[in-house]
């Protein structure tokens, strides 16, 4: 039986799991290897407003990259393209059905895009978290335990990973409900959402290069606390 503090500790856990955002593994990928790369792009989706002087210009950079990413996916033609194989209820989450599933077709073709195996790779996102986990966000700070201990990223190779994650996000409110049911929507246009994966990410990869060499050339402007 649980006690007081043990139920806590449980819900506590099931709050951090289920809201976990849906495409660490894009994110992480495009950080290209560089640890304070990778520490930003996983601060981006827990960091709101604007980036304060508490974070490294590199860090910063980092977040900034990461919400320059999702405004770049959320609005590129090949991704309006993609949404509307879904139709009501699931077209309102479209969105999030396709950045998991991209995630799946990244992990099971990892090979292609990276040098480093996903497997490694994950160990060392673990390793740039926990050296600097003195300037990470509480809640990604309290997140990283289940990162590692679920394998969050290796496991995106995985079907039942994929119709897992949904089914966790579709528990953070009622409205998403629908995203329970959505993965065997992404088994029956698995071809279609991975032509559109694969005519993406290459742009995606380009575009956030050439964004990070921007970056580094232009002052890193920080708000104050």
């Amino acid at each position: 039986m649980l006690t007081s503090v043990g139920c806590r500790a449980a819900a506590c856990k099931q709050r951090l799991v289920t809201d976990n955002p849906v495409n660490f593994l894009a994110h992480v990928f495009l950080a290209d290897h560089d640890p304070e790369a990778i520490v930003g792009q996983l601060c981006g989706d827990f960091v709101r407003g604007p980036v304060t002087q508490q974070y490294p210009a590199a860090i910063a950079r980092g977040i900034r990259v990461h919400r320059a990413v999702d405004s770049y996916t959320d609005q590129h033609p090949v991704n309006l393209e993609a949404r509307r194989l879904f139709k009501r209820p699931h077209r309102r989450y479209a969105g999030i059905i396709c950045d998991v599933a991209y995630d799946h077709f990244l992990a099971l073709d990892w090979q292609r895009y990276c040098r480093t195996p996903l497997t490694d790779y994950a160990m060392l996102v673990d390793d740039a978290l926990s050296q600097r986990s003195a300037l990470l966000p509480d809640n990604l700070k309290a997140f990283m335990p289940y990162l590692k201990s679920e394998k969050i990223l290796e496991r995106n190779t995985l079907r039942e990973h994929i119709e897992l994650t949904l089914v966790r996000i579709s528990r953070r409110r009622q409205s998403m409900a629908p995203l329970a049911s959505a993965a065997a929507l992404v088994w029956q246009n698995e071809l279609a959402l991975k032509a559109y994966f694969d005519e993406f990410f290459p742009e995606l990869i380009m575009h956030t290069r050439q964004l990070q060499q921007q970056l580094m050339k232009t002052p890193v402007v920080r708000t104050g606390e």
